[in-house]
Order: C-alpha cells, then sequence, then structure tokens
C-alpha cells in the first residue's frame, strides 16, 4: 500500500475522527488494512464489521494492543478502549466506507485491471491470467476469498507503485452487487467464465445471473474496454445480441463503445483452442491467436474447462499486449490450487481432489474430467450434497443424476458412483436407472472412505467433489 495518513482516509471514507488529535492524523501513515485482529500489522487500519455472528467493534481493543494505529468503526466503542495515540474513524457503515475509500485508493494507479466473474471456475481464471501476464510484468491477483463486496475493496489497498498490472476476482450472490464491485476495481478487461446456476435461488433464473454477471462492464473505461466472454457457453454464445438479452441499460450502453471478444474451443471464438489432447496430468492444444498466430500448449492439469480458463488467460494477455508465447510458457507451469483439482496417487489409483466446493456445473466440469482422462482401471465418482440450491436442490441433483445416466450411453463411463448425503442420494437414484453403472449411497464420510478403500485399485481413478460444507476434502485426506 502507498502512504496514506489517517486523515487521507478519514476524508476517502466520507467519515469523521471520532477519536484521536486531528493535527496528528495528518502525520500518521498506515502500512495496511485488515478486518482481522488476530493478524493485524503494525501501523494498519482495523476496520470493524458488523457481522451476522460476530461484531467486529469488540475486538478493537485486540487490534490496537497488536499495534493497530486505528479502527474504522460505526459505533462507539468506548474511550477504555482506546489507548493514547491511537484513533476511531466513525462512519455510518464500515463495508460501504471502505468501497468509497477503495474507490478513490484505485483511482491513484494508471494500470490495466482484469476484471473475472462467472458462475463457476473464477478463482482459477484468475489465478491462470495472473501467470499468463507474470510472463512480463509485476501482477497483483486477488488472495484468500477476497472476492466480495469487502474483499475487493481490501485487495485494492493492496496495490501500490510497483504493480503493472492486477487480476481481481468478482463474486455476487444478489441483484445489484457487481456495479459496486467493479466501480471499485475499473477493469480495462472483463472476462466472464459461464452463466450456471449458481445463487439461482436468489437471482431466479439464469438470465438475471447473465444481466449481474455481465454488470462487470459497467465499470470500463468508455472507449477501449475489451469484454471477453466464453463462447462455448450457451447463454455467453449470445452476448453480441446485448441490446435484446434484457441487460441493464448502463451495460448496453457501455457495450456499444466496448469490444467483445469469445475464447474457448467453440468455432466462434476468437481466441479458439482445437486439437485437445488429455494424457496423464497434462492436457495438450493448439490455440488460435485471433488468427495472428498459433501456439501449441502445454497444461499440467485435466479438463477441457481448464482449456477454456487458459484460453481466457492468453486472450487477456494478447490483448494487453504481453508476450503471448513467453505467457504459454508460464501457464505450462502452472498447477491447481489446494482443493481445485490436485492430483494423488493413492496405491497407483489416481485421486482427484476437487472438493474446495461444488455447483451443479462445477460438478460436469469435474466429471468431463474423469471421463476424458486415460485410465486402465475403472472410473470412481465420488459426489457428496450441493448446498444452497433452495427449492431447486432435488430438480437440479435430479437432473446431474439424468446426465451422467445420458452420457454413459455415449460411451463416457462412470463405473462406480459413490455418493454422500441426501440430496447426493436423489443424484445416485436418478443415474442408477442405467444399469451399468454401479452406485454406492451413504449417509456419511466415514462409510464412504471405508467403501472407497475396500475398492480402489490400481490403474481407477476418483473424482472427489462436493459443496465445502460436506468436508470432502477429509474423504481425500482419509485415502492419501
Amino acid at each position: 500500500m502507498e502512504k496514506i495518513s489517517i486523515k487521507d482516509i478519514t476524508e476517502a471514507a466520507g467519515g469523521k475522527l471520532y477519536y484521536g488529535n486531528e493535527e496528528d492524523a495528518e502525520k500518521v501513515y498506515l502500512s495496511g488494512i485488515d478486518i482481522d485482529s488476530g493478524v493485524i500489522k503494525e501501523n494498519s487500519l482495523f476496520v470493524c464489521i458488523k457481522g451476522e455472528r460476530t461484531n467486529g467493534h469488540k475486538f478493537a481493543k485486540y487490534a490496537f494492543a497488536a499495534g493497530a494505529a486505528a479502527a474504522l468503526i460505526s459505533e462507539d466503542i468506548g474511550c477504555e478502549n482506546v489507548p493514547e495515540g491511537k484513533f476511531c474513524i466513525m462512519v455510518d457503515d464500515t463495508i460501504k466506507a471502505m468501497q468509497k475509500a477503495a474507490m478513490w485508493y484505485r483511482r491513484k494507479f494508471d494500470i490495466p485491471v482484469v476484471g473475472v466473474t462467472g458462475s463457476v471456475g473464477k478463482t482459477t481464471t484468475k489465478e491462470m491470467i495472473a501467470c499468463a501476464l507474470s510472463s512480463d510484468r509485476k501482477v497483483l491477483k486477488t488472495y484468500g476469498n477476497k472476492n466480495s463486496q469487502l474483499g475487493v475493496a481490501l485487495m485494492m489497498f493492496e496495490l501500490d507503485s510497483s504493480y503493472e498490472a492486477a487480476v481481481i476476482e468478482m463474486g455476487i450472490s444478489e441483484n445489484d452487487e457487481m456495479d459496486r464491485l467493479t466501480n471499485i476495481a475499473l477493469p480495462s478487461v472483463c472476462v466472464v467464465t459461464n452463466i450456471g446456476v449458481s445463487h439461482i435461488a436468489n437471482l431466479g433464473s439464469r438470465e438475471n445471473i447473465r444481466r449481474e454477471k455481465l454488470r462487470i462492464a459497467e465499470g470500463m473505461k468508455d472507449e477501449g474496454g475489451v469484454l471477453c466472454v466464453c463462447g462455448n457457453d450457451d447463454m455467453l454464445r449470445m452476448v453480441t445480441d446485448y441490446e435484446n438479452l434484457g441487460l441493464t441499460k448502463k451495460t448496453t450502453d457501455k457495450l456499444k463503445r466496448s469490444e467483445i471478444v469469445m475464447y474457448g474451443s467453440d468455432e466462434c471464438c476468437r481466441y479458439r483452442a482445437y486439437n485437445v489432447s488429455f494424457g496423464e496430468e497434462k492436457t495438450e492444444f493448439d490455440m488460435d491467436i485471433a488468427g495472428k498466430e498459433v501456439l501449441h500448449v502445454e497444461l499440467g492439469l485435466s479438463g477441457i474447462h481448464n482449456v477454456h480458463n487458459a484460453a481466457a488467460a492468453l486472450a487477456a494477455a494478447d490483448i494487453l499486449g504481453a508476450d503471448v508465447k513467453a505467457a504459454a510458457t508460464e501457464l505450462s507451469k502452472y498447477r491447481p490450487m489446494a482443493m481445485r483439482g490436485q492430483e494423488y496417487s493413492v496405491s497407483g489409483a489416481a485421486v482427484i481432489d476437487d472438493t474446495y466446493n461444488a455447483s451443479p456445473d462445477s460438478i460436469k466440469s469435474a466429471l468431463n474430467v474423469l471421463w476424458d482422462r486415460k485410465a486402465d482401471g475403472k472410473r470412481y465418482a465420488v459426489l457428496a450434497d450441493i448446498l444452497e440450491l433452495g427449492e431447486m436442490s432435488d430438480e437440479l441433483h435430479r437432473e446431474l443424476g439424468k446426465y451422467i445416466a445420458s452420457e454413459y450411453k455415449k460411451g463416457r463411463k462412470t463405473d462406480v458412483l459413490v455418493t454422500v448425503g441426501k440430496q447426493a442420494g436423489i443424484l445416485a437414484s436418478e443415474a442408477e436407472k442405467e444399469a451399468g453403472i454401479t452406485v454406492k449411497k451413504f449417509d456419511d464420510r466415514e462409510s464412504a472412505v471405508k467403501y472407497i478403500k475396500a475398492n480402489l485399485a490400481a490403474g481407477d481413478i476418483a473424482v472427489i467433489k462436493g459443496s465445502r460444507g460436506m468436508k470432502m476434502d477429509e474423504v481425500v485426506k482419509a485415502l492419501i
């Protein structure tokens, strides 16, 4: 973070100095901003967040004791909790105040920003784009889970004059959230990975999800902005007809002044991957860079969705003027993050840990990895409940079961389907109608582990996935 004073942040956040000397507020400079009193740095700003379960104002005294210079508050924390020489900045809402301050701070830097959103694949795509761009410049990228209303704001304060680009992930779950995020980050290039059914319980339909995701374009500059969408997604393939998609007027007006490009493996894509082949822990393909050149690309991970993610990364690199050959070389070194496709060998069987989280769309991506990979033995799909689907949960789980059965008939075989949880059991019951699939339904992880350990053999491949709350990473740990 660049040098900003207590006075600077007070004015930028639209607050007032509640505790502390005003003259000193001009002379004390912040070293960082955080919401966790347990990791707060010396001379940083502690932001007090009022959540459903905890109230950050209760932890301000601990933040001060750890060295924080100031606290951003929306309620009085008491003079006894504010040591001499420290400061408190009072605002109406600490999250909105941080967003306002982040907008001010972001505008200090004239660097390209790539904004990444989508129903699934945001984090991996963000990582790949940052990897590709790092071939010739210093890149800031979203880390941890800082892709939310507060997280994106906090990420802005990680910027300093040494960075030459940034890749910022933006996640939403409600209407009218994206416009705030994109106006904080001001992306030059916007990447939308897909339009699935994550958060459909809140947003109502895929059309609504598309409308909200595409609002990321509203933060682009009026001239020269580029929207990159995956041409393999049925909802995004239609974006060139943006005036007839029910988008907001602001989105439509911005797209009129912007460039729209497609990436992926479909014929419609300007940045197109083709001749894709899947090997053990490696994927190869040729990549058409907007008709200018063709690269041969190797990835150290599986799945057609990761081919599309890599295509997005190379598209962003080319648009921002990076050397795409060097970018492709960097991508070949990329390895999946924890619980996002990591592969382990268990007694000669390949176990793929994709347990970070799950949605119907990401389950399909994981299944495609299972089906596309070469395997001498059986293919195991180990799936747990997908949570937070609301009233559509039964229907969406049932559809996944039908998907597994229909793909089996096409020769994309799941030999053994192991499920954990009641909702995944609905999925299993549908898949079980296809006689060739061995189905094992369990209520708990321990029983599933016992079965897998007793049956998984050398040459087999198993993909393990479920919602974060189902803790399927513990199944992986038990196996390895």
